[in-house]
């Protein structure tokens, strides 16, 4: 018992110093965009003085999770010098990265509810179901391809493909964890997803705010929902929208952008299993197959379904305590399990692993997010145009 509290407590110490990086990275953010914004008070037409912006927490461009395994993994070549996790350590790292990451998801389900995504979901449907349809779809013929183009030395694997079609196509990082132990995917597998999205999805961050209002010109709804759909992670969708929002003034797109991500996370529950069934002769721990359906997604969808009936109660709805219950269960998992498996796989990662690979996975994220993005762009327009948004 001692030795897996050790390891629990390493994972739980990377997981902190990733929470403090992301909040300092979200401090200078903030204080670079509220010292730029009181230089845009002046006057009104009528003459007055114009308040200046509202200073707003803005996210980190690098959420928790990602720095957690990318901390875990410097810490980890520097300090094991690639000799693997040390026996004293090892079993509570293990289980940071496989029952504590299922724990972590399943109570994910307390931060969704159909109640709060039902306004925008209806039009944006079939855009969202579009989206999904070609991230999981498409990103393992591409895969294939290019591992076909670039042979054994290619660093890719069908695992890498199904867990970057995941983390593409759904909720980042959180589908890549969702999915890693339900096709036995290796920590170095993971490590490679986990770097594609990571690098696409800040890119997409950083750019797609400006990209929706050249596509948009409008804003409100269509340029929010497409936020939704093309950026990868949750965390970057809400530094995206928040970007939107602030440089355009559109509170509207802002809303729409969550709540559509939102929307596409409950995809999760459809992928997962679709994902899993290419690799139902893949033997896990003590030569199992890997349940196509496993308890954590069960107890994650069941977790969504409890939080949206009892919202859809007026009077459960308003009572302080399940409004602190639900929030607390969803920082449970974001701002602590989560966290601490994305550390234990980033403690799990060998350098010398890593080493060798060429650009060819970089070349499949590349393609997966940009397929993603383009379904996401022509879908949102066509359903705008047509009035559906």
């Amino acid at each position: 018992m001692t030795t897996r509290l050790r390891g629990i407590a390493a994972c739980a110490g990377v997981a902190a110093c990733a929470h403090g990086v992301a909040e300092a990275m979200s401090i200078a953010r903030t204080e670079y965009f509220s010292s730029s914004s009181t230089t845009s008070g002046g006057s009104t037409e009528d003459g007055c003085q114009r308040d200046p912006v509202e200073k707003r927490v803005r996210p980190s461009p690098v959420p928790t999770a990602p720095l957690a395994v990318g901390i875990g993994a410097v810490s980890a070549h520097l300090v094991f010098r690639g000799r693997g996790v040390p026996e004293t350590l090892a079993k509570g790292v293990k289980w940071c990265a496989g029952d504590g990451l299922k724990v972590g998801i399943a109570a994910l389900g307390a931060k969704l509810s159909l109640s709060e995504i039902s306004d925008f979901a209806g039009g944006a449907a079939p855009a969202i179901a579009a989206t999904v349809a070609t991230g999981v779809l498409v990103t393992p013929m591409i895969n294939a391809a290019v591992m076909a183009r670039y042979g054994a030395t290619s660093g890719l694997s069908g695992k890498v493909g199904a867990l970057l079609a995941a983390g593409s196509s759904i909720c980042g990082v959180t589908a890549i964890g969702a999915l890693s132990p339900a096709i036995a995917a290796s920590q170095r597998e993971v490590s490679l997803a986990v770097a594609n999205v990571v690098a696409y999805g800040t890119f997409g961050m950083m750019t797609y705010p400006y990209l929706a209002k050249w596509m948009f010109p409008d804003g409100g709804v269509p340029a929010g929902v497409f936020l939704g759909l093309s950026v990868h992670d949750t965390s970057q969708v809400v530094g995206a929208a928040m970007t939107y929002r602030d440089a355009f003034e559109d509170e509207v797109a802002f809303k729409a952008a969550t709540v559509t991500k939102l929307t596409r996370n409950l995809a999760l529950a459809l992928a997962i299993p679709y994902l899993a069934m290419s690799f139902r002769e893949t033997k896990g721990v003590m030569g199992k197959q890997p349940a196509l359906v496993p308890g954590f997604l069960i107890a994650f969808v069941s977790m969504a379904a409890l939080r949206s009936i009892g919202d859809s109660m007026e009077n459960v709805r308003q009572d302080p305590r399940w409004k602190a219950g639900t929030k607390a269960l969803g920082d449970f998992s974001s701002q602590l399990m989560l966290p601490m498996a994305m550390a234990a796989v980033g403690l799990s990662t060998n350098a010398a692993s890593l080493r060798g690979i060429g650009p060819a996975p970089f070349i499949v994220g590349a393609l997966a997010a940009t397929s993603v993005g383009a379904v996401a762009a022509g879908s949102t327009m066509a359903l705008s145009k047509a009035g559906r948004l």
